[in-house]
């Protein structure tokens, strides 16, 4: 079974997320709603997968959660969620290669990444 985290701080936001993935079937669903805890629970999770907003309620952001997964957890498919798409992209340069999607999302395409082996 393949391991995904969620990091999202808005609750209706995460319950659609991972009522989504539960429908997907095959995956072991973690969430966080804060950068920090996100990190943390990736240490011990070990996520193949994962989704995360650019806010969060901390001052952590789904970019440092990202690099911080990805320096700890290879290979990981990870992919940067947002609703402010030009700072999120400012900030993007250090996570270079991993998919941005802008809110709503596009379900479809989500599918289509997080189906695909990391690289």
């Amino acid at each position: 079974m393949k391991r995904i985290l969620i990091v999202e701080d808005e609750p209706d936001a995460l319950e659609l997320l991972i009522s989504w993935i539960n429908n997907q079937r095959g995956w072991d669903v973690r969430s966080a709603q804060s950068g920090k805890s996100a990190i943390e629970l990736s240490k011990t999770f070990k996520p193949d997968v994962v989704i995360s907003d650019y806010l969060l309620e901390d001052e952590v952001t789904g970019v440092d959660v990202i690099a911080e997964v990805q320096a700890h957890v290879a290979p990981v498919c990870c992919v940067l969620v947002t609703g402010v798409l030009r700072r999120a992209l400012l900030d993007a340069q250090r996570i270079s290669g991993v998919p941005i999607l802008t809110k709503p999302l596009d379900f479809r395409r989500l599918r289509r990444i997080i189906s695909e082996p990391p690289s």
